[in-house]
């Protein structure tokens, strides 16, 4: 079964990627946790790598397991705002 992206929504990056290439976001408008820890393509990852903590940016994305609260992004929408002087560009 293959599951649609949900519309592009704004997440707070919470906890910046790791070493396992997974990252901690928090949705805008419902302060919902999701992990991300997949990602459409090299480009979308490294973009959401470059990320800091406190930086925001839309984000389209899929759930990546049926039990658990992880996530695939596959499309990264519009510029993110960041903190101080923290700035990186968007991917698809």
């Amino acid at each position: 079964m293959v599951t649609l992206a949900s519309a592009p929504v704004l997440v707070n990056v919470r906890v910046e990627m790791n070493d396992h290439e997974t990252m901690t976001v928090e949705l805008h408008e419902t302060n919902e946790t999701r992990h991300l820890v997949a990602y459409e393509s090299k480009r979308i990852r490294d973009t959401l790598a470059s990320l800091s903590a406190g930086a925001r940016v839309p984000v389209e994305m899929v759930r990546a397991g049926s039990r658990s609260n992880v996530w695939k992004a596959v499309a990264l929408h519009g510029r993110q705002s960041a903190p101080a002087d923290q700035s990186a560009r968007t991917a698809n």
